[in-house]
């Protein structure tokens, strides 16, 4: 049946099974059995040693489950720990068995800030509220409320809140009432549901009336957007290709998920219609860029519309949509690999990434590797349209190497109001010893750091000290060094050329800085940053979280405990949670009024555009 077909390679069981799944006395279902416990013995955690005190607490989950008690709080959970007969778990070691009893099936326990006060004890529990609201419309016979439910769902992807609180009183359904608020949000963490972000007149976040159901939607695209005016000349467009020939609908859909969770969705047409559809959306980005979204059996098409000419496409925007899409692909994939491999991933990179031409029908492909060969163009085979070469290269910008001039003695290279001499004698603050950290490796900051005197005990000891992280190493190594010391820039030149260690041009990255003119519209950059400002500012940051919080001021301290709350692989959450935490503790902390100008400038010192942020908050300053 498969012979040929890429879903061959996924098939783990090599009997043929036919089931009626009307009957449930079916005999058929004891060979099903026999192959799913023939496929747990082969997983890897099958056979593990586990601590003995896990026993108690495993035999009580099936006490409650007898008892049909399928969730339950944390405190519930802590008051069964503290009868413990053996001994009860302190709270690091309930942390860990409740960690692994998720990771091998048996139970849902989820460490985000809202939802780690209670445990889903039987999965299928939340698998069952799902059903009732998203299911095929042959099971909403005879029920008005859901049928007329399903049918909005599958014409604009959309389910009201109030339509969830009908179908949840009704007797069938009403053991999800008690926890309703904590079921939506596992549903919304796990991007089934997703609410889309709504603001009042001050920008803070407002609850919205309804979710989007993306794996829902069957409305097909007919709005003719792609058949618009100079379509072809007006995109960039990049692709994601699964190494495994084959991208599962559920993937698919959870990536349209989050991609509502960042972006608005596009209004367009006569009848202001959101462009939500079947595996695709359309997505305002800034008052002149949308991004178009296309998922298919073997493809993932990324596009950015510009509203004149793609020529205006900001090229950092571009390069930092793509860091964050690319992030949150890998997230999910490796959560489909995690769930249905045997063996151990050995592969973080799920996707190929190409880039793709400007034709919304059968589009070509160019290896992003392969850019480099390419002239000064690029012109794609089945449609022959040309792409210039610098601005495909939008998607792949890397952070931009300070160039040095011609006059540079090699000490600065930068515009400032004292001599070169004046500077060089000046103590260098923590955040230029955050920057520098930045631009060498482990190994060259260890050199640096012996040349400035440090005893090579004392750089093993860091090293033992802090491994986790090699920016935090290079901080405190640095830091270590001028600690009772006088050491000038002046002195850290010398080690540089002493250690030939890069070159002495590495300093002028350290004081790279730009100063930016907001007095022009000074209104506009006094404004304090509100929530909506920070939900479109988020994925701008790409993959530069570390350097942008070091822009804004704040420790390496701060990173470890914004990082810590960080249970996802999330690039947009992130850098939310980092501009957060800058407002209302660092802001607070250091009697600091903040702004939009402070955030400005972060994104020109990480080497972003300020054009980029004028952009994006264009409708909303």
């Amino acid at each position: 049946m498969f012979s040929g077909s890429p879903l061959l390679s996924h098939l783990v069981i090599e009997d043929r099974i036919f089931v009626n799944a009307k009957n449930g006395r079916d005999p058929e279902m004891s060979r099903i059995k026999k192959n799913i416990i023939e496929q747990a013995m082969m997983q890897p955690t099958w056979g593990q040693k586990l601590p003995k005190c896990f026993i108690p607490l495993e035999l009580e989950f099936d006490s409650l489950l007898k008892r049909n008690i399928p969730l339950i709080t944390m405190e519930h959970m802590k008051t069964i720990n503290n009868v413990h007969p053996v001994r009860s778990l302190a709270e690091d070691e309930l942390q860990v068995f409740l960690k692994f009893q998720h990771a091998v099936g048996r139970i849902l326990y989820f460490e985000e800030a809202n939802l780690n006060q209670h445990i889903i004890i039987a999965p299928t529990h939340l698998i069952d509220a799902f059903k009732s609201i998203v299911t095929d419309r042959r099971f909403c016979r005879g029920d008005r409320l859901r049928q007329e439910s399903w049918d909005l769902m599958s014409q604009k992807g959309v389910i009201d809140k109030k339509s969830i609180e009908e179908i949840w009183k009704k007797n069938k359904y009403k053991k999800f009432q008690e926890h309703k608020k904590y079921l939506l949000g596992v549903m919304t963490h796990l991007d089934i549901l997703v609410e889309p972000k709504r603001y009042d007149a001050s920008h803070k976040r407002v609850p919205s009336e309804f979710y989007y159901v993306a794996s829902m939607v069957r409305t097909k695209n007919t709005t003719g957007y792609f058949e618009s005016p100079n379509f072809t000349q007006r995109n960039i467009a990049i692709a994601f290709s699964s190494s495994s020939s084959i991208i599962p609908p559920a993937l698919s859909f959870r990536f349209v998920s989050y991609c509502l969770s960042l972006f608005a969705v596009k209004i367009y047409g006569q009848e202001n219609d959101e462009m939500l559809f079947h595996m695709s959306a359309v997505f305002t980005i800034d008052p002149s860029v949308d991004m178009c979204v296309n998922c298919e059996d073997d493809i993932i098409v990324i596009r950015l519309v510009h509203s004149t000419t793609r020529a205006f496409i900001m090229r950092d925007q571009a390069s930092s949509i793509r860091e964050c899409l690319a992030d949150a692909l890998e997230k999910i994939s490796q959560l489909y690999v995690k769930t249905s491999s045997t063996g151990p991933i050995t592969d973080n990179n799920s996707f190929n990434l190409s880039l793709c031409c400007s034709s919304p029908i059968n589009p070509c492909l160019l290896p992003m590797s392969k850019l480099q060969e390419q002239d000064g163009s690029w012109i794609c085979p089945n449609h022959g349209i040309e792409h210039n070469k610098y601005v495909l290269s939008s998607w792949a910008l890397q952070k931009e190497e300070n160039q040095c001039g011609v006059s540079c003695p090699g000490s600065l290279c930068f515009t400032f109001a004292a001599t070169d001499t004046d500077f060089l004698m000046q103590f260098p603050t923590d955040i230029h010893l955050r920057r520098l950290s930045m631009e060498y490796s482990v190994n060259e900051t260890k050199e640096l750091a012996i040349h400035l005197g440090m005893a090579y005990k004392t750089l093993e000891r860091l090293g033992e000290t802090i491994v986790e992280e090699p920016e935090r190493l290079n901080f405190e190594t640095l830091r270590r060094c001028l600690d009772g010391s006088n050491i000038t820039f002046n002195d850290i030149r010398k080690a540089i050329e002493n250690g030939d260690i890069q070159n002495p041009h590495t300093l002028c990255k350290v004081v790279r800085g730009q100063p930016i003119d907001f007095d022009q519209e000074p209104e506009k950059w006094d404004q304090v940053p509100s929530d909506e400002h920070f939900d479109k500012l988020a994925p701008l940051v790409g993959n530069n979280s570390l350097a942008f919080l070091v822009e804004l001021g704040m420790e390496f301290s701060d990173w470890e405990q914004i990082r810590f709350k960080q249970n996802d692989r999330d690039l947009a959450k992130l850098n939310r949670d980092i501009l957060q935490d800058w407002k209302t503790t660092f802001c607070s902390i250091n009697i600091i009024r903040p702004s939009l100008r402070h955030i400005g400038q972060a994104f020109i010192n990480i080497g972003k555009t300020i054009k980029s942020v004028e952009n994006v908050l264009a409708n909303i300053f």
